[in-house]
């Protein structure tokens, strides 16, 4: 039922029981006042009734405007009205435009598929990319999508994350009725302050030759080379708190989730490497108020070949294929195994398996939508254009007091 039609409603209930009042033979005080109440209440509501008429007026007056087309365009321009194909192709063409022609060179149509907002020769390829590189984050860096997510567009403003423990309170005697006093039992909080570093997927150069061959799939190989690196990077700044090249980041949290992760056990020696009680110890150190749908395995390649290649005293694989999905070692223990080349290989004191509720262990921040930016001139002595991708990131732990992740650590010999 739409507002203006409860309106009316009421009106008319309010008419009909004031009238109810002062028509009876006898009009009490207090009938009147109370029919004087209603009357005014009418007045409000025909005054509400008015407005909400005149604002549908002017809506449907709005949503029969037809829209002039934009120049060159045989649709009226408009991205929403094409089908998706016909929108993939309008975005890359856009994007070839301007990787070729820089921001004036470039059609008004084109320029209006990047964005609406720069008018004085923009920089930047806005929320487009960002579709295109989350994309290639299921492919190459599924860690950070696995984690906790928070989404900022506040120039890099820091936040505070708050955290609680109460795992240590229960219920307790009261033990005198109407004289004893209860206990404070307060939560442990904390705080933690969340802020970004600006991270790059850094510098690649492009010929003039390869921008102007119509051949050339310019926004693939962006695609490429830049989604791959920034997924990458996300999983390095996730798992060990560093950039790609080892540098340690101010604002994410030190030692990522390997750092953060508590242990389960050491194996009996390094020789012996990861066996079948490792895990299932890992399994049981993991408190049960983590084990959910979002918990996982986590480990490289080179660790889950390692586990493949185990046999029984039979010589038989401890671990085949997922008769259901088809996939060779997709879960441990009825849970995902999720492949992360930043993690740790096996080795001497090593932590390379990690297990737990992934959600709960780790807040990824991203400040903002990955961006380019077109070095139009720096190169041009040797015919070449500069792409620079860079975004703001950050991230912290969340154990706030039971660790939400363990992990296996091999022993030192």
């Amino acid at each position: 039922m739409s507002k203006l039609v409860t309106l009316n409603e009421n009106r008319n209930k309010l008419m009909t029981d004031a009238h109810a009042l002062l028509s009876a033979e006898t009009v009490t005080a207090e009938a009147r006042v109370s029919a004087t109440k209603m009357l005014a209440d009418v007045e409000v509501i025909e005054a509400d009734i008015t407005a909400l008429e005149a604002i549908e007026k002017r809506q449907k007056s709005a949503q029969s405007f037809e829209r002039s087309a934009r120049p060159g365009s045989t649709n009226g321009g408009a991205v929403v009205d094409m089908t998706p194909e016909e929108r993939k192709e309008k975005y890359g063409a856009a994007l070839r435009d301007y990787a070729r022609k820089n921001w004036q060179g470039m059609s008004q149509e084109n320029r209006d598929l990047l964005t609406t907002s720069d008018t004085t020769g923009g920089a930047f390829v806005p929320q487009i990319f960002s579709g295109i590189l989350i994309d290639a984050l299921k492919f190459y860096g599924p860690i950070a999508q696995k984690v906790d997510q928070k989404v900022t567009n506040n120039s890099g403003a820091p936040m505070k994350v708050s955290l609680d423990n109460d795992t240590g309170n229960g219920l307790y005697l009261l033990g005198t009725e109407g004289s004893s006093v209860p206990a404070e039992t307060d939560p442990a909080l904390q705080s933690k302050i969340l802020g970004v570093d600006t991270v790059t997927g850094g510098l690649v150069k492009v010929s003039f030759q390869e921008l102007e061959d119509s051949s050339f799939d310019l926004d693939a190989f962006i695609r490429n080379k830049f989604g791959i690196r920034h997924a990458r990077g996300l999983e390095s700044i996730v798992t060990l708190g560093k950039d790609s090249a080892g540098t340690v980041l101010p604002n994410s949290s030190t030692g990522g989730l390997v750092g953060m992760s508590t242990v389960s056990g050491t194996t009996t020696s390094l020789a012996a490497g990861i066996g079948w009680d490792d895990l299932t110890t890992a399994f049981g150190a993991l408190d049960a108020a983590y084990i959910n749908p979002t918990t996982a395995w986590v480990m490289n390649t080179n660790t889950r070949a390692y586990l493949l290649g185990l046999k029984d005293g039979f010589g038989r694989p401890y671990f085949t294929p997922d008769p259901v999905s088809g996939k060779a070692f997709a879960q441990l223990l009825g849970y995902d195994v999720v492949l992360n080349q930043a993690m740790p290989n096996m080795g001497a004191n090593a932590k390379p398996i990690l297990f737990g509720d992934l959600k709960a262990s780790y807040l990824l921040r991203t400040d903002g939508d990955p961006s380019i930016l077109r070095l139009n001139e720096r190169f041009a002595d040797t015919l070449e254009v500069g792409f620079y991708l860079y975004q703001r990131v950050g991230g912290l732990t969340k154990n706030a007091g039971v660790s939400p992740i363990v992990n296996i650590t091999q022993a030192s010999s």
